[in-house]
């Protein structure tokens, strides 16, 4: 269950907003609440986004969780508040870590146009293959300026589903983006975001 959570949040945050030849530029910036089901459980919290920059807060078995996702440094960054300590797994294409690059990752390909939440989209649908020749699919329903209204996934452990709520465009504060100061930050397991075999 744990481990259907940690690859559901790097599919919705990585690999579904991942940047293609079809796909826009994720050059919004906005707040919105994010929700996300699977296995029949549901999270949600605030998602603050600034041209690439995010960052998504929720509680997960009773404790606050912060994911900042930083492609301008190569980061991602998941940062426990209560514990003032955060764990860092670079976003380089390494096959080993499974944290794709925006070049290195599955391309997207577009399938038509939707409306979303009272956005107009365009689906795009993307084919992951991990290696072991079981390719799974990813669904994203995306604005013209880079926003993910919503995300699906299926594969080997399961399905998950991913949206926006109360979605209000504008600028962002860039300290959202930061961990605080004083955070003990250290390297994060690889295995722990390896997508499913």
């Amino acid at each position: 269950m744990r481990r259907l959570w940690i690859v559901a949040v790097v599919l919705g945050l990585i690999i579904a907003p991942a940047v293609g030849a079809d796909m826009p530029t994720p050059d919004a910036a906005y707040s919105a609440q994010r929700v996300m089901e699977t296995s029949g459980h549901q999270i949600g919290g605030p998602v603050f986004h600034d041209r690439g920059k995010e960052r998504w807060e929720r509680s997960m078995g009773g404790m606050p969780q912060v994911t900042i996702m930083r492609p301008d440094l190569g980061k991602l960054i998941m940062y426990m508040p209560q514990m003032n300590m955060a764990m860092e797994m670079a976003l380089d294409g390494n096959p080993q870590t499974g944290l794709p690059s925006d070049s290195a990752g599955p391309k997207p390909v577009a399938v038509g146009r939707e409306d979303v939440g009272g956005e107009s989209v365009t689906k795009y649908r993307t084919e992951v293959d991990n290696g072991t020749g079981t390719p799974f699919t990813v669904l994203s329903w995306v604005t013209d300026d880079g926003i993910v209204m919503r995300t699906e996934g299926s594969g080997p452990e399961g399905t998950f589903v991913m949206y926006l709520k109360a979605l209000s465009r504008g600028p962002q504060d860039a300290a959202l983006f930061e961990i605080p100061a004083g955070a003990q930050v250290m390297p994060a397991n690889p295995a722990m975001f390896k997508l499913p075999k």
